[in-house]
Formats: structure tokens, C-alpha cells, sequence
């Protein structure tokens, strides 16, 4: 496996994999994708799995009939699939064509995929947050201070 599909991340997340495809996908590299992510499937017991498509340049009636058979080998292992990023474009291109993703489900974003799969990650942007770490640091801060000070008065005269 020299091409593509070496470099197309594969990560895991909170017990999720996720599938971030980039660029023009050719039919060799997704055939080869979906065995990878079936193996990785069955070795890991994933929870569920996103297929990001946010960065392809094309999606066409093959990539499609491939995502759908992934996602329905993926489930029949016990692994729901959602696809995210479809862009506008595609959308319409593919409804133009009459292609449908049948019997998968979809969200707008990464985001609301593992939401959907059921990961909660809260992020705190509050102020009451950067507060604590910044009174956590001044209080490590202030403690190595105190400890070097403390050194150099048992090294002193």
C-alpha cells in the first residue's frame, strides 16, 4: 500500500473512529480505505464511525456506492456509520444524478456526527475557566519559587 490510502488519517476518539477523506479519492484507494477501516472495525470494537468528506474534491457515484457498502458492513459488525461535510455542491450533484446514500445516516459536521454516536465533549470557553488555569499556574508558579528560595537558604552560610 504505497498511495493514498496510507496517508488518509484514520483516528480514534473517545471510542469512535473517524475517517478524514482528502483530495480526489480514486476507486483503488477507497476499495483499499474500506478494508483498513473494516480490519481496524474488528480489531478495535469501535463504537461508531464517522466518515469525514469535508475535504474531497468530488464525490461520484462510485465513492458513494462504496461509502454506503462500508457503512452497511461496518453496521452489520455493530458499528453505526454517519458520513459528515457533505458540501452543498455535492449535495445537489448527487440529487441531480438521482445517487442517494441510502440507508446511511449524515450531519453537517464532524461535531454533530460524534454527538450523534453519542460523545458529549464539552468545551469551556468561559472566563471562570482561563480564571482557574491562570490561578493554578500562579500557584505551581509561586510553589517551585518558594521551594528554589527554600534550596538556597539550606546551601547558604
Amino acid at each position: 500500500m504505497n498511495d493514498r490510502a496510507d496517508n488518509l488519517p484514520i483516528l480514534s476518539l473517545w471510542g469512535r473512529m473517524l475517517v478524514a477523506l482528502q483530495g480526489d479519492i480514486t476507486d483503488d484507494v477507497a476499495a483499499r480505505l474500506s478494508d483498513e477501516v473494516l480490519a481496524r472495525i474488528h480489531r478495535s470494537g469501535t463504537q461508531g464511525l464517522v466518515v469525514d468528506i469535508t475535504g474531497t474534491w468530488m464525490i461520484d457515484s462510485h465513492l458513494c456506492s462504496v461509502l454506503t457498502t462500508l457503512a452497511k458492513a461496518a453496521r452489520l459488525m455493530g458499528t453505526p456509520t454517519i458520513i459528515s461535510g457533505m458540501s452543498p455542491e455535492s449535495a445537489q450533484s448527487l440529487q441531480t444524478m438521482g445517487i442517494e446514500l441510502k440507508s446511511v445516516r449524515t450531519a453537517l459536521t464532524v461535531e454533530q456526527a460524534l454527538e450523534e454516536l453519542g460523545v458529549d465533549v464539552r468545551v469551556d470557553n468561559s472566563g471562570a475557566s482561563r480564571e482557574r488555569k491562570r490561578r493554578k499556574r500562579a500557584v505551581h508558579d509561586d510553589k517551585v519559587g518558594h521551594e528554589g528560595s527554600h534550596d538556597a537558604k539550606k546551601d547558604g552560610p
